[in-house]
């Protein structure tokens, strides 16, 4: 006997900040809706300490992870923890099909919020220090580091990037890299070049991280296979990231970083599907970026759920009727 395939209006891909704002903004309508994640907060749970989102001043990305499923699940939103492996047109139906590694689901409207992950230096130990001095994010995690010593690697402008922005924080900058000469935008390399407290160590690789309860050494191996320790506070890896679309490029248009292509609202090239966060083209990988633009992709996929029963959607989403009071928001 066949088992019937659950149906949702909106099922949303990531259980990020811009994935949960989505879903909050969805829930909040009273339409069935789905979150499917591998975890709860992606990137989120690389930032131990959360200084830059508004409104929050003593808080961490785990916890603000926290705060907002449980802000989504208030609202009757769903929520599974599983792997999307593909997502297809119905044929003959408006409908999309979504595929997971338990489960198959059926959707009038996808919301797609993967996020992405940064690469990985690939060392020993590197997991054991991820935010005890390993960090992957540099506008993240760089002013925590004020007067203290440092190191980044990483590749072209992801470094140059990182490397001045800690030359503004930190005393000392060890700048990794493993060709001969760094990569990326001219006027960014000459300025990092005139740094004091910047030096330059071309030609070499991060092989070991090493400390007690946080990183206080990193071994470096050279084109010669000499190697040598330096002893930092902290290291950087701007390595670039990846994004995972595997399951869904074929009913997408994405540009030639991989990303989503996304206009306004969070629409892509499928009238059905919408993205945000940082799996899309979005100019800044920020936190409250990722939750606005879920916010906007949410709204979207309502109104466009809306639009198939014959109805008008909405515009915006600031009262609430409870008994005989209107609240405005």
């Amino acid at each position: 006997m066949k088992l019937s395939v659950e149906e949702y209006e909106v099922i949303i891909v990531g259980a990020g900040p811009s994935g949960l704002s989505a879903g909050i903004f969805v829930a909040r309508q009273r339409t069935k809706c789905l979150v499917i994640s591998k975890d709860l907060g992606g990137q989120m749970n690389l930032i131990p300490k959360l200084e830059n989102y508004p409104g929050t001043m003593m808080s961490s990305g785990p916890l603000l992870a926290k705060t907002l499923e449980n802000q989504y699940l208030t609202f009757n939103g769903e929520m599974t923890f599983d792997t999307v492996e593909k997502v297809d047109q119905v044929e003959g139906s408006t409908d999309l099909r979504v595929k997971t590694g338990r489960s198959e689901y059926l959707t009038k409207s996808l919301i797609l919020a993967p996020g992405k992950v940064p690469n990985n230096l690939g060392v020993e130990n590197e997991i054991q220090f991820q935010n005890k001095g390993v960090h992957y994010c540099t506008k993240c995690d760089a002013p925590f580091y004020q007067g203290r010593t440092t190191a980044t690697v990483g590749v072209g402008g992801y470094l140059l990037e990182s490397g001045i922005l800690l030359s503004r924080m930190a005393s000392k900058v060890y700048l990794i890299y493993r060709g001969g000469q760094l990569g990326g935008d001219r006027d960014m390399i000459e300025s990092i070049k005139k740094k004091n407290n910047v030096e330059l160590i071309p030609n070499s690789m991060v092989t070991l991280v090493s400390g007690n309860n946080s990183l206080q050494q990193i071994q470096i191996k050279d084109n010669a296979g000499v190697e040598k320790m330096i002893n930092v506070d902290g290291l950087f890896v701007e390595m670039g990231s990846k994004i995972n679309l595997d399951f869904v490029k074929h009913l997408i248009k994405l540009n030639t970083k991989g990303e989503i292509e996304v206009s306004d609202g969070g629409k892509t090239s499928h009238p059905a599907i919408f993205a945000s966060g940082d799996a899309t083209n979005i100019p800044y990988k920020q936190i409250v970026a990722a939750c606005g633009d879920g916010a906007a992709a949410g709204i979207s996929a309502f109104n466009y759920v809306e639009k198939l029963k014959g109805k008008p959607g909405i515009r915006s989403d600031w009262k609430k009727t409870i008994g005989d009071t209107v609240f405005h928001y």
